[in-house]
C-alpha cells in the first residue's frame, strides 16, 4: 500500500516554488536527498535533482540506484517494481533530473543556477559532493555576484526534521541567530514558512542574540497559533554559540540570513555561517538578504 504525503499548513503560508537538489548518491548524501525530497512532495513544487559524478558509468535512472529505491519503497512511496514516474504522477511533480560528469559540484550548481529560476537549493554538509568539499579560495572570487539563493544544508548523518528510515517530518525546535546588523525579520519569515512541515501542536523559535543584551534588535515576530517564540541571550564567540544553543534545545533547524551582495556559498567562504554549516549537528537553512 503506497502512501500520500502529508496536507501540512503550507497551504496557507506559501515557502518555495523550486528546489534544486544536488547529490552524489553517496551515503553521505542522502539525507540531503530525503529532505529535499520531502520539501518537494508537500509544496508540488518543481524538483530539479542535480546528479554529480567522478564516473561516466553514473546512471541516469536515479530510481535504480539501491540506495534511493530502498528509501522510497521503505517510505510507501514506491511499491517494488513500480516505475518512479508512476509516484511523480501521483504526488504532481514536475521533475527534471540532470546528470553531470564532473568533479567541479560548485560550477554544476552555479550553472544550473544561471539556466533555471531556483528557490532554494539543497546540498549535503559532507562527503565527495558535499557542500564542505567545495569550500576553497577560489570559489569566493569566481562566483557570480548574481548567485543569491537560499540553501538548505543538511548534514551526512540522519539529523534534521526528515527521517530517511520512516519518511516522517516535523520540526520542534529552530533556532534564529539575529543581530543587528543583518534582517532578523527575512530569517524569522522562514522560519515559520518551514514550521509548516511540522506535525507538532506546538513549534519553538528561539531567537538567539549574541553579545549585549541591551545591543538586541527589536524583532517582529508574527503570531500563529503553532508558534511559540522565546529570545535566547548569549555571549561570547558567536559559532560556538549558535551550536550549543542549538545543542540545548535539540533543533530541527537553524535559520541564519547571509548579508551583504554576495549569494550564500560566496558568504560562508568569510562570514559565520561557514563554520556553523561544518559544525552543527542539524540542517542549516541560508537566507540571502
Amino acid at each position: 500500500m503506497t502512501r500520500q504525503a502529508t496536507v501540512s499548513r503550507y497551504l496557507s503560508e506559501p515557502l518555495v516554488d523550486s528546489v534544486l537538489c544536488v547529490t552524489d548518491f553517496s551515503p553521505e548524501s542522502m539525507n540531503a536527498f530525503a529532505h529535499a525530497l520531502t520539501l518537494a512532495m508537500n509544496t508540488r513544487c518543481h524538483f530539479t535533482l542535480l546528479q554529480v559524478s567522478r564516473h561516466a558509468g553514473a546512471p541516469q535512472e536515479w530510481s535504480g540506484i539501491p540506495g534511493v529505491r530502498n528509501l522510497l519503497e521503505r517510505w510507501g512511496y514506491l511499491e517494488h517494481e513500480t516505475p518512479e514516474r508512476a509516484m511523480f504522477e501521483r504526488f504532481q511533480l514536475d521533475v527534471a533530473k540532470i546528470l553531470r560528469k564532473t568533479s567541479d559540484a560548485y560550477k554544476a550548481v552555479r550553472e544550473i543556477l544561471n539556466e533555471r529560476q531556483i528557490d532554494v537549493v539543497v546540498v549535503a554538509a559532507g562527503g565527495a559532493g558535499g557542500f564542505t568539499s567545495w569550500i576553497r579560495p577560489s570559489v569566493a572570487e569566481t562566483a557570480p555576484s548574481a548567485w543569491r539563493t537560499m540553501t538548505l544544508v543538511v548534514p551526512a548523518r540522519e539529523n534534521g526534521f526528515v527521517s530517511q528510515q520512516t519518511g516522517h517530518h516535523t520540526l520542534r525546535n529552530i533556532v534564529v541567530p539575529v543581530s543587528p546588523e543583518l534582517h532578523p525579520e527575512t530569517a524569522v519569515t522562514y522560519a515559520m514558512r518551514f514550521a509548516v512541515f511540522s506535525s507538532e501542536d506546538v513549534i519553538n523559535v528561539h531567537l538567539l542574540h549574541v553579545g549585549d543584551e541591551r545591543q538586541a534588535p527589536i524583532v517582529r515576530v508574527p503570531e500563529r497559533p503553532y508558534l511559540r517564540w522565546r529570545h535566547v541571550y548569549r555571549t561570547g564567540n558567536p559559532v560556538s554559540r549558535v551550536i550549543e544553543t542549538a545543542l540545548e534545545v535539540d533543533a530541527d533547524l537553524i535559520v541564519m540570513t547571509t548579508p551583504g551582495k554576495r549569494g550564500f556559498i560566496d558568504s560562508v567562504l568569510l562570514t559565520v555561517p561557514d563554520q556553523v554549516v561544518r559544525f552543527a549537528t542539524c540542517p542549516v537553512l541560508a537566507v540571502p538578504v
